[in-house]
């Protein structure tokens, strides 16, 4: 069984058929912007049930937030995700990276595209086996058969002999092939969750101030496309102070909370898990703290 949540857009462009793959060994972390992340604005709608998205141990959003070091596990070797795009993409090429997971690196594995839904209209663009232990397995698609859409769906089956399955990335490279989502309006008081405490957040333009009250928490960044980018700075007790920054997306619900993914402004940050910092809107009003 599947957890689905639903999708918000629908599109209209053709897809463009399964297309003939060659082999590419370029590294998925380095060769140009990864659509399929959550930077890029990409979400993850879809993933196995009775999974926690919060839990960052083991998170689907793993998948997505471009570390080398982090990886999506879960019991079983079968697993099925679903990729919301920020918006419609060709797609030139696809990477997956299976670095330091061992047995639990997946063998087989399809990739299907749609622009109809995260439910329905998928068609093959991808299948195969994957290396154990290896980052940047790539597949370029020839040019004439690049094809479109704005869902993504992995099926991930078997592994190499573990009791436990876990993929460290999964990558997207190609263009962008329409604009059609207005900014979203982040304006407004919230209930951050995990002792976050209130939140505020005021917008203007694409730029966006605010505080919270764990650790005097204050922000400031843009929103670009479907994403707000914020500079995170919290003060202790003692006065010493942490950076970090944060991509956040609006949740699907239709209630207007918003999630995201946060990490230190330091090297090693890279080489951790992200915290995942939510928020359910309380009031349209910015407020103060």
């Amino acid at each position: 069984m599947i957890s689905l949540r639903k999708a918000r857009f629908a599109a209209t462009f053709p897809l463009i058929g399964a297309a003939m793959l060659i082999a590419a060994q370029a590294n998925a972390q380095t060769a140009g912007t990864d659509l399929f992340s959550y930077r890029a604005g990409a979400d993850m709608v879809e993933y196995p049930e009775g999974e926690s998205i919060s839990q960052m141990s083991s998170s689907a959003l793993n998948l997505m937030d471009e570390s080398p070091a982090t990886d999506w596990t879960a019991q079983g070797n079968r697993a099925v995700f679903v990729i919301e795009l920020a918006e419609e993409t060709e797609l030139s090429r696809i990477a997956f990276d299976t670095g330091g997971i061992d047995r639990k690196s997946p063998k087989g594995f399809t990739v299907e595209l749609s622009n109809t839904s995260a439910s329905s209209g998928f068609e093959q663009v991808l299948s195969g086996t994957l290396r154990m232990n290896a980052n940047g397995q790539s597949f370029a698609f020839k040019p004439e058969d690049r094809p479109t859409g704005r869902w993504v769906r992995l099926t991930l089956t078997g592994n190499y002999g573990a009791e436990y399955t876990a993929l460290t990335g999964f990558h997207g490279y190609g263009r962008v092939t329409s604009q059609s989502e207005d900014m979203p309006d982040f304006s407004g008081s919230y209930e951050g969750r995990s002792g976050l405490g209130f939140m505020h957040i005021s917008q203007e333009g694409d730029k966006v101030t605010g505080c919270y009250a764990y650790q005097q928490g204050e922000v400031s960044g843009t929103v670009i496309g479907r994403v707000m980018k914020l500079n995170i700075i919290e003060t202790d007790s003692s006065g010493d102070k942490t950076y970090r920054t944060g991509f956040f997306q609006v949740e699907q619900d239709g209630r207007g909370g918003f999630r995201g993914l946060v990490r230190g402004n330091v090297p090693s940050a890279r080489d951790a898990f992200a915290d995942y910092y939510s928020a359910e809107k309380t009031s349209n009003n910015p407020g103060g703290c």
